[in-house]
């Protein structure tokens, strides 16, 4: 009967350390909450890199946008001097 009584209070114990965390609860509360600090400033870095990462995106393509715009302004004109010179060189003008 007395080893009956000591598994039953044994197994009382172990579902009232599993039901209140244990003794070292207050020790695995400072450490899920140092890891989630830990995690929240990584978020906020990563956030941070991606607005630089789209600021530069943004600038190099305004540049590379200018830079097509000339291109095509230039490849259009080229194309009419082209046109203006078979035209001279076939005797249509």
């Amino acid at each position: 009967m007395e080893t009956l009584d000591k598994s039953l209070l044994k197994r009382r114990s172990h579902t009232l350390r599993l039901i209140h965390g244990g003794r070292n609860m207050e020790a695995r509360m400072t450490r899920t909450e140092t890891t989630i600090e830990h995690i929240l400033q990584d978020l906020e870095e990563l956030k941070r890199e991606m607005r630089e990462l789209k600021n530069y995106v943004d600038q190099r393509f305004s540049a590379l946008e200018s830079s097509m715009r000339i291109e095509f302004r230039l490849l259009w004109a080229a194309n009419f001097a082209l046109a203006g010179l078979m035209a001279k060189g076939f005797h249509w003008i």
